[in-house]
């Protein structure tokens, strides 16, 4: 037992001497709160014979709050300290809480009230909030880490110390906003290495997880105002829109416009009871589960969300319509103002988090089916109908009439309901004032569960059932038949089907206008193939579209060449037979140096699916992905280049190169070739790499899934196709001048070429891939569809920073 308490002593002091001022700063918490408990604890007991249940109460929460101060600084603190170092987490920790208190002492100017300027500042001044230090030295400490948990840290820490401020505003939330905006500037000056300039660039994945959180924030911000003591939050308005009801109406508003007095109780309404807060949370829900359908890519949740902060808007612009012009007459003229000023944010937030959500809809690319979708209609219709209904049947049999029907339903809209159509049905009966104050949260309540589904909110995959059935029978047909290089890639997102009658063989497409531009060729049973080249060419030609196949073999592209169609090479794919290949010979070189490197330096190579890799790998995954997507300007590239999203498939594989110490250097990904149901072949989708990661460290994941691939019996390794890449000497065509221009304004982004000179390196075989089409006047738009099918996001920001070449 001794030597187990020593070792777990020498633990401790391993870690104070490894974080020696997030030790410091433990113990400096540790110490001030205890002390500060025990003086309240003994104050208590002073002023009554018995500490009671009140004092327990308060040393309990003091106790609940040490230990999560503690916390935060164990995470936070020592977080930063790993980033940047003790002297400079020391440095953070000092300068933020000094410029954060210091500066946020000066608003005691702001609400005199006849007290002494002096002694009010420094009383402020002097307040010591252990918070306000800690996110001051976290988001100090973002300035040193990759660009993927830099954007992360400062957004997730703004956005929580804005909402406290915005929708509470006590004075250390003012001080937490200070430290952290001395902390994005001090890290800027501390960190002494090349910094990049501008905003860094968020992925599909990485957008949705900022505009969900800031969604979030919003659904909870109105709920920290409605139960905050000091409601002096410049968003706090909100608060009364969304918690008054007639059940609990705002004392002094009356039907005769809104007065002085009532603007008094909107400015200072919050929740004094639990059925309060109950009747607020249901408009909230809806913009809860709208936020985590973002994180899903739910395009129904951006307009779930969009039409909440509209509504939102208009019940605060309808509620404090008539408030500007009176504000004097309850808080004197100094503080017009602010009021004023607070109610136009609580109007303009919810429009400009819409309008973002608008700007930024591509990168939600999940549509649910329109069955979903007619479903949720359903139910929010028939929900009205069912509240109309009981309002209308309560109305007539209550005693006291309702001389305006139209007043009665607009009332029950909840929170949209202006604040004097409120307070005038208060003198009802109470039977039909209750059924009134539950119409609206109710409806909010059943807009919320109906939108679970559509939003995709309650689960990983919110694809419509109609496109997921027809992935399942595309990877069926894979599976079972077969298909070309590109074949695992037809079962990604973003895809459409066609399926030829028989079902034994089917089409992957992309369209952008009227342009079908597929994945490959054909996929299924061979037999099949041929066939379905011409039934689906028949099938564009009824829908009116022009079809093109990107990226077919020489088989393929003969087929179509003899019944009239023109081609043009787009790419060449490498491949070799994994069991016959070695690191032998001159043109091997530089893989044979860089495979004996990384053993000499102790690198491994793991070979696994993404549901076996271990929690702590996949992080490490994600972020060199987002790190390497932030690192460009222009959007992440699609259609045959895959990412994390299409890494989580069960049938793809991941190999992870590691160090010695299980740091993830570089990763890459492959995608299965199947026949008659048995994998034959692999081919290499992603690749991505760390900043630190040594030369050479590709290489050796390639040679190393080719031992993988020897020992599994496997025929054919594919280092992929270089998309509007030729391999030197190759022969051009009449017509190729447009994707060759394309080619060379993606190269300096993207690096095709670039791409297809490192698979030279292990000596593969080369084969031409071409772009088949059936009418040599449509290249001009084909050449705009095969651009949009990579870059369906691309903007002409974007394509004026392609022109110049930027990255």
């Amino acid at each position: 037992m001794k030597a187990l308490s020593r070792r777990g002593l020498g633990s401790v002091l391993g870690l104070v001497r490894r974080y020696p001022v997030t030790g410091v700063v433990v113990l400096l918490v540790l110490v001030t709160s205890v002390i500060g408990i025990v003086v309240r604890v003994e104050h208590r007991m002073h002023g009554a014979p018995q500490l009671g249940p009140l004092g327990i109460f308060a040393a309990s929460t003091g106790v609940v709050a040490l230990l999560t101060t503690i916390a935060g600084v164990v995470v936070l603190v020592g977080a930063s300290e790993r980033l940047m170092g003790a002297w400079r987490t020391a440095v953070a920790f000092v300068v933020t809480t000094v410029v954060g208190t210091g500066l946020g002492a000066l608003s005691a100017f702001v609400d005199l009230d006849g007290r002494n300027a002096g002694a009010l500042v420094l009383g402020r001044a002097t307040a010591f909030d252990p918070w306000t230090a800690v996110v001051g030295t976290i988001v100090t400490a973002s300035a040193f880490a990759g660009p993927l948990w830099r954007r992360r840290i400062r957004v997730d820490a703004v956005a929580v110390v804005a909402a406290l401020f915005l929708y509470a505003g006590h004075a250390s939330d003012l001080y937490a906003v200070l430290a952290a905006g001395a902390g994005w500037l001090l890290g800027e000056v501390l960190r002494d290495t090349p910094k990049r300039t501008g905003w860094t660039r968020s992925s599909h994945r990485e957008t949705r997880v900022l505009l969900g959180t800031v969604v979030l924030v919003s659904a909870i911000g109105p709920v920290i105002a409605l139960v905050s003591r000091a409601r002096v939050g410049i968003l706090a308005p909100i608060a009364a829109v969304v918690g008054a009801s007639p059940v609990q109406p705002v004392a002094g508003c009356h039907a005769d416009g809104v007065a002085g007095q009532c603007l008094k109780g909107l400015l200072d309404y919050r929740a004094t009871d639990p059925w309060t807060l109950l009747l607020a949370v249901p408009p909230l829900l809806v913009l809860a589960v709208g936020g985590l359908g973002l994180f899903r890519g739910s395009r129904f949740a951006v307009w779930l969300v969009v039409v909440a902060d509209v509504v939102t808007a208009i019940a605060a612009a309808v509620t404090y319509g008539a408030v500007p012009g009176r504000v004097q007459r309850i808080h004197g003229g100094e503080d017009q103002f602010v009021v004023t000023l607070s109610i136009i944010a609580s109007v303009l937030v919810p429009l400009a988090t819409a309008t973002v959500l608008v700007l930024l809809r591509r990168s939600f690319t999940v549509v649910p089916s329109r069955r979903r979708v007619v479903r949720f209609a359903g139910i929010v219709a028939l929900a009205v109908g069912v509240v109309v209904t009981v309002l209308l049947v309560v109305a007539d049999a209550s005693p006291t009439r309702v001389s305006d029907p139209l007043r009665l339903l607009v009332a029950a809209l909840g929170p949209i309901a202006p604040i004097t159509v409120i307070e005038h049905l208060t003198t009802l009966d109470p039977a039909l004032r209750v059924s009134l104050g539950l119409a609206g949260p109710l409806l909010w309540l059943v807009v919320a569960i109906a939108a679970i589904g559509p939003t995709g909110a309650a689960r990983a995959d919110a694809d419509s059932e109609e496109v997921r059935h027809d992935r399942d029978r595309a990877r069926a047909l894979l599976i079972a038949g077969g298909g070309d290089t590109f074949g695992w890639m037809t079962t990604w997102q973003g895809n459409a089907y066609w399926f030829a009658e028989d079902g034994r063989a089917g089409v992957a497409y992309r369209r952008n206008g009227t342009v079908a531009v597929t994945v490959g060729g054909p996929f299924g049973y061979p037999d099949a193939r041929p066939d379905a080249l011409v039934a689906f060419a028949r099938h564009c030609d009824d829908n009116g579209w022009t079809p093109v196949f990107y990226g077919v073999d020489a088989e393929v592209a003969g087929t179509l060449t003899a019944v009239g169609w023109r081609t043009l090479p787009v790419a060449q794919d490498a491949d070799f037979d994994p069991r016959t290949w070695t690191t032998s010979g001159k043109r091997k070189q530089d893989v044979r140096t860089a495979v004996n490197k990384a053993r000499r330096d102790g690198l491994t190579a793991t070979w696994s699916s993404w549901q076996d890799l271990p929690p702590a790998t996949i992080r490490q995954i994600e972020a060199i992905s987002e790190e390497w997507v932030a690192e460009r300007e222009l959007p992440e590239m699609g259609f045959t280049l895959g990412g994390v999203d299409e890494m989580r498939d069960p049938a793809v594989r991941t190999l992870v190169a590691q160090d010695a110490e299980g740091t993830v250097l570089a990763v890459t990904s492959w995608l299965p070739s199947f026949r008659e149901g048995r994998v034959v072949g692999w081919t290499l989708d992603v690749m991505r790499r760390t900043d630190a990661a040594p030369n050479g460290v590709m290489e050796f994941l390639v040679a190393s899934a080719a031992d993988q691939m020897r020992a599994d019996g496997v025929e054919r390794l594919s280092l992929s196709a270089a998309p509007l890449a030729q391999a030197p000497g190759a022969e051009s065509e009449p017509g190729q001048d447009l994707l060759d221009l394309v080619g060379g304004v993606l190269e300096p982004v993207y690096g095709f070429r670039s791409l297809l000179r490192f698979k030279l390196k292990f000596g593969p075989d080369l084969h031409a891939l071409a772009l088949a089409f059936p009418d040599p006047v449509a290249l001009p738009a084909i050449g705009i569809a095969v651009v949009r099918a990579y870059l369906p996001d691309l903007s002409l920001r974007h394509a004026v920073a392609l022109a110049r070449g930027r990255g």
